[in-house]
């Protein structure tokens, strides 16, 4: 979810020099002296754009709420993660430099459009959560040059086509480190759509426009996972996935081995030790729900929750003791199809401890995004034994 844009606040965090920067470079006069203008004073700037024509407007707007979707702490770090890759060395020593994460955005915005554009997918993948997950083969060699991207484009558009949309289709490719990870951000045609809306003489009229709707598969070579994150069901998935295990990864078909991303069965254990290492900061990890299923009876399905803490971190294995008649229903014989875990992170730096819950769902569904607190959490499910190396 995009952060929340207000004009005001935007335009009050970043400093004059930029604004006026900004629209030099897209040739706006606001009609007054920048150097007469004390910093945080926007009332005369937004006024001005108030006065600016519609398509104008819109323009600045739009510029505006992309910048301000950056400035955090988030948007912060995926710039400079994006900069490392291209060596960008003294980026870290210049933002320290600045008052706040509007400025390094704006910044970023003004002097590197490339970098910012990146930075921008980087941080949305961040927030993103459900994402299907397929063991796919390790070390594969992800393709990214043009006769690939080209099948790869093309098979996408032929999938989609038969769902009505999907004429044209652009992909991106871009490579993160810490962990490695290849990533194609496809974009097929949507369906057509009827906009109601003011044109820029303000009459009220309907307009037809054609968006793109998008697709993230991020191939991770040393845990040899494929991560999808697209709308549709388990056959077009599986279908998706066969598309980019044969275009981008030279395969002859989707693996069959049998393998599951997830097996939730020790958190049953109620006495299981989630082990992690000083230097993650990470203070307690906690059971919050857990859903089972029966297999003698398909049909049943059991769900248990429980406020687990720091006071009671067993509270739910205790509600599930009380809960469960194990003469007639043992733990042992329950298949664990889901379960929602929380980390709680020690304070940094004077901040108040971070949390972090999120759902693991048998077989392949995470609800974990991909920012830095999400890979620790990744990395110890898989220590842990229930993300499948």
């Amino acid at each position: 979810m995009a952060r929340q844009y207000s004009a005001k606040t935007f335009l009050r965090s970043v400093p004059n020099t930029m604004l006026e920067e900004y629209f030099k470079r897209r040739g706006v006069d606001l009609g007054f002296r920048w150097d007469m203008l004390r910093e945080t004073e926007v009332n005369p700037i937004f006024e001005a754009m108030e006065r600016l024509d519609e398509q104008v407007r819109s323009r600045i707007d739009s510029d505006f709420s992309m910048i301000n979707d950056l400035a955090c702490e988030g948007g912060t770090q995926a710039i400079l993660e994006d900069a490392e890759l291209w060596n960008h060395d003294d980026w870290p020593e210049r933002f320290s430099r600045m008052n706040n994460a509007y400025e390094r955005a704006m910044w970023t915005f003004l002097n590197d459009p490339k970098r910012f554009q990146v930075a921008g997918c980087f941080h949305e993948m961040d927030r993103l959560g459900g994402w299907r997950r397929r063991f796919v083969g390790k070390f594969l060699q992800a393709r990214c040059d043009e006769q690939s991207l080209a099948a790869f484009q093309k098979s996408l558009r032929i999938f989609y086509r038969r769902q009505g949309r999907g004429r044209h289709c652009h992909v991106d490719v871009y490579e993160r480190h810490d962990p490695e990870r290849q990533c194609y951000f496809a974009y097929p045609e949507d369906y057509a759509s009827t906009d109601i809306g003011y044109d820029e003489r303000g009459r009220f009229q309907h307009r037809a426009r054609r968006s793109a709707f998008e697709i993230i598969f991020v191939y991770r070579p040393e845990d040899g996972l494929l991560e999808l994150r697209a709308r549709g069901n388990k056959r077009q998935i599986t279908q998706l996935e066969e598309i980019f295990c044969k275009t981008i990864l030279g395969l002859v078909q989707l693996p069959e081995d049998g393998r599951v991303p997830f097996d939730l069965a020790v958190l049953k254990d109620s006495a299981f030790s989630f082990r992690t290492a000083p230097k993650d900061r990470v203070a307690a990890v906690h059971v919050r729900a857990m859903r089972f299923d029966v297999p003698a009876s398909p049909s049943w399905r059991i769900a248990i929750s429980a406020n687990a803490n720091d006071r009671r971190p067993r509270a739910l294995h205790e509600l599930l003791d009380q809960a469960i008649d194990q003469s007639k229903l043992p733990i042992s014989d329950l298949h664990v199809s889901q379960a929602k875990l929380r980390f709680t992170f020690e304070p940094h730096n004077g901040e108040r401890p971070k949390s972090l819950t999120f759902e693991v769902t048998y077989p392949d569904r995470c609800t974990l995004r991909d920012d830095t607190h999400d890979q620790i959490a990744k990395k110890y499910l898989k220590e842990w034994g229930i993300a499948r190396d």
